[in-house]
């Protein structure tokens, strides 16, 4: 096994969801910080057509899956770390960890068993319900599952989000403050996957936190406080990707608000045992109770990203942070 800057590291991006094309945008980004920090760069797609290593003049060279090895130009390649930035399936509900984990190839981020608790928001609910963490009165329905949308505002009140349990960036998320836009927005919910939530919806300021463990322990970084633009209730895919909203880093909130938060965040990660990086979304209520909406197993790392504004408000580089990220594991 190399060390430092001899590794050949693998920035693995892609997926098989909704996801790909954040995850590509996410993927270039780490690649080129890793490349800035003076690493052996190789970027991965992983996709439903295959996998392969994608070189600069366009061409590539297919993964051999066996061992997650490559030939370039007569020569095989071996990596020595792993960067997985895939958010969604395969690279964040744990089915990817758990190959490189039963290959014995190291990678950044959390394991198997984690990814795969954190990335399913009922599971990672559940998971926490019994640990003091602060959390949305919810339902759980599988895709088939006779449901009624009477009983189910009787119980949790309007207005409810309905979102897919396993699916991020919004996708499939519907507010829905009438009983009768219920079933469009289980339809929604169930095109991105085969289970869902229907979650009470909380009423606060959405703060954001990235946690991340290195060589010194784990950390939590400076707060973002999400804004959705007019038109926006919520957090939405225009609001992420398209600027329909203002994100203020670091959040404007109390330094007491603000410990609070970062220390949650900081045991929920050590809770799921997680490694790597993570960012949770908390909502923060009127009354100072941070309730966790969920965790981002590979949050996204495009510059203009969550993550990378936190890093910058903590006086690091994203060259220096990435470093200590795959050096710390």
């Amino acid at each position: 096994m190399r060390y430092g800057k001899n590794q050949n590291i693998a920035v693995v991006y892609g997926g098989y969801s909704s996801e790909l094309e954040i995850s590509v945008q996410s993927g270039k980004s780490v690649a080129g910080w890793l490349r800035n920090a003076g690493r052996n760069v190789y970027e991965v797609m992983l996709c439903k057509e295959g996998w392969w290593v994608e070189g600069e003049d366009g061409r590539h060279w297919p993964i051999d899956r066996n061992d997650f090895s490559c030939t370039i130009d007569g020569q095989r390649i071996l990596f020595d770390n792993v960067f997985i930035i895939i958010h969604g399936d395969p690279g964040e509900n744990g089915r990817l960890q758990a190959y490189f984990e039963l290959i014995g190839i190291p990678f950044t981020g959390c394991g198997s068993l984690c990814a795969s608790i954190a990335f399913d928001k009922y599971a990672c609910k559940t998971y926490l319900r019994d640990s003091g963490t602060w959390l949305a009165d919810d339902i759980m329905l599988r895709c088939g599952e006779t449901w009624d949308a009477e009983a189910i505002t009787a119980r949790l009140g309007l207005p409810v989000f309905v979102k897919p349990s396993n699916g991020g960036s919004s996708f499939g998320v519907t507010k829905v403050k009438n009983v009768n836009d219920m079933q469009a927005a289980v339809e929604a919910a169930f095109r991105e996957g085969d289970t869902l939530i229907i979650e009470k919806a909380l009423t606060g300021r959405e703060i954001d936190c990235g946690v991340y463990a290195d060589s010194q322990g784990v950390h939590a970084l400076p707060l973002i406080e999400i804004v959705p633009g007019e038109g926006h209730e919520f957090f939405d895919y225009d609001a992420k990707y398209m600027g329909a909203s203002r994100e203020i880093c670091p959040a404007p909130i109390s330094a007491q608000d603000t410990a609070a938060i970062q220390k949650e965040a900081v045991r929920i990660f050590k809770r799921l045992g997680c490694t790597g990086l993570v960012r949770m979304d908390f909502i923060l209520s009127p009354d100072g109770r941070p309730y966790l909406l969920e965790i981002n197993p590979n949050p996204g790392m495009t510059a203009a990203s969550l993550v990378p504004q936190m890093v910058r408000q903590a006086g690091m580089t994203m060259e220096d942070f990435l470093t200590a990220l795959i050096d710390g594991r």
